[in-house]
């Protein structure tokens, strides 16, 4: 703008010159110098002219720019989306970790299979005959009482230890030198409190042949015990007399 009215300025003073040059030279000379087609007012109004037109052309190229720069960022958006394969395998998210119980279970079996033990799994509703008698516990034994058991009808029952695996083991497998490992849910019915619940989980190893002592007994528990605790963690022993199994041997 400063340079437009600058223009007009100098032309007005222009026209106002000429009117003086009229004493000295010819109108024609003078109107060919100022108005003629290549005359100084003809120049000038030609470069204002153009100066508007540059002016245009800019606010033209950038909005132009400005239409293409958003059109690239569209299409570069809608190349991004057909980028996306729907049909590709997304990432697995863990759904979380094995329980403690089986934890243990698992690093109780990783020491013991090595020794020659196989892990088998047994009923959980189990008939009177599997779960006592066959283990030499008859009716009037008194460990009915301290298993204290769900019966289900007259002839079954959710299992009171996983010692039914035993029994069902030895009766395939008879005169065999067998190790297995047994564990699981049982079931008893105590009164649920901070030590007693009605339901728990119980694993128990088995053992029988030519040359099994209670030494090896005692060796496999300091194994277990150590493998699980560390090799300096201190280990008592303490024997205890149990009458029911004194029946039970007899």
């Amino acid at each position: 703008m400063q340079k437009e009215n600058s223009n007009e300025k100098k032309n007005g003073l222009l026209i106002k010159q000429s009117f003086k040059d009229l004493e000295k030279e010819n109108i024609q000379i003078i109107k060919k110098k100022y108005l003629g087609k290549n005359g100084i007012i003809s120049q000038s109004l030609q470069e204002i002219s153009q100066e508007k037109d540059l002016k245009r052309k800019k606010k033209l190229i950038e909005k132009v720019n400005f239409l293409e720069r958003d059109k690239q960022k569209k299409e570069g958006s809608h190349e991004k989306e057909k980028l996306i394969d729907v049909y590709l395998e997304g990432k697995k998210m863990p759904l979380g970790n094995l329980h403690p119980i089986t934890q243990i279970i698992e690093k109780i079996c990783n020491i013991l299979v090595p020794l020659g033990y196989k892990f088998i799994e047994s009923p959980e509703i189990e008939t009177e005959e599997y779960n006592f008698n066959k283990l030499n516990i008859p009716p009037n034994h008194p460990a009915r009482d301290m298993h204290d058991t769900f019966y289900l009808n007259n002839k079954l029952l959710l299992r009171t230890h996983t010692s039914n695996a035993q029994i069902r083991l030895m009766e395939n497998n008879p005169n065999q030198e067998l190790k297995i490992i047994s564990a699981g849910k049982v079931y008893r019915r105590d009164e649920d409190d901070i030590t007693h619940t009605h339901q728990f989980t119980q694993l128990e190893g088995f053992a029988v042949g030519k040359n099994i002592n209670f030494s090896s007994l005692k060796g496999t528990i300091e194994l277990i015990l150590k493998d699980l605790f560390g090799e300096n963690h201190p280990i008592r022993f303490r024997p205890s007399y149990f009458p029911l199994l004194n029946q039970v041997l007899r």
